[in-house]
């Protein structure tokens, strides 16, 4: 059908087997090259990224589903095409802004229009999340994409850290905080983790090809907290993972939210 059309450009949606849409997006026509609309599958079976469009197509593959296809017109101007994306995304609604269904996280067009808060925090992270260190600066703006803007994030870069301690329960008694809830999702985000009770949740974080480990004082009032449990074992500070206890895990959905968790990609929509 695609191969066939006259019109450059289309507009398609992903939907789940019952036919409700989760994803409009915009594709066009390239001699040899896969069409966009097919591409979704491939990159939710080929990479370790996580969001809300991938986590529903992962889900309908353990399930042994297969998403709907539904091609909405062809167009000979990209102008036509965004401006019917748009119109669609509209009519059919966001689950990131509660309007609706779709895992879309702009309103479509340029792919910039309305975005979500996730984008949103990353623009607040250059103004906030600014260091003369490039490492650094990466993972405040990281941090940001995950929980807002924070004056001092829990997660260090590894190289030349010679400070990083084993994680062990502190001294000092202290409840769950919204810091720890931030540092648990930022792993879960970077290392490809879906959140539930008992899930280990990785002290490592890989961010565009540098490590950086949850501090100490964070990881340790966790523990103390019930956040997560201490490490199974004695290992590098590398090396550590913690389990995500239930309390924690009902903690980190009261903090986010669900819907905002599943839009991050790091629960179960």
């Amino acid at each position: 059908m695609l191969a066939s059309a006259r019109g450059r450009f289309y507009v398609y949606a992903l939907g789940w087997p019952d036919g409700t849409p989760f994803y409009i997006g915009k594709g066009s026509n390239s001699p040899g090259v896969v069409p966009r609309v097919f591409q979704h599958e491939a990159e939710a079976r080929t990479t370790a990224r996580r969001s809300h469009k991938l986590n529903i197509l992962r889900k309908l593959t353990r399930e042994g589903l297969v998403p709907c296809y539904a091609i909405s017109g062809f167009f000979d101007g990209e102008f036509e095409a965004h401006a019917v994306e748009r119109g669609l995304i509209l009519r059919i609604g966001r689950h990131d802004l509660r309007t609706g269904p779709l895992a879309n996280q702009t309103d479509g067009g340029e792919g910039t229009s309305n975005p979500s808060q996730e984008s949103r925090d990353r623009r607040l992270a250059t103004l906030g999340g600014q260091s003369d260190d490039p490492d650094r600066r990466r993972i405040n703006e990281f941090f940001a994409e995950i929980g807002g803007p924070q004056d001092s994030v829990p997660i260090k870069p590894l190289l030349g850290w010679r400070k990083a301690e084993p994680l062990v329960p502190s001294l000092k008694a202290i409840g769950p905080t919204s810091r720890m809830a931030k540092a648990v999702v930022a792993s879960a985000a970077a290392n490809g983790v879906l959140l539930r009770p008992g899930v280990m949740i990785p002290r490592l974080l890989q961010v565009d090809g540098v490590e950086y480990l949850i501090e100490n004082g964070c990881g340790k009032e966790a523990i103390t907290a019930g956040v997560l449990s201490a490490p199974p074992a004695v290992v590098l500070p590398r090396d550590e993972s913690m389990a995500l206890t239930e309390r924690g895990f009902r903690f980190v959905v009261g903090t986010f939210g669900a819907e905002r968790l599943v839009s991050l990609g790091v629960l179960e929509p």
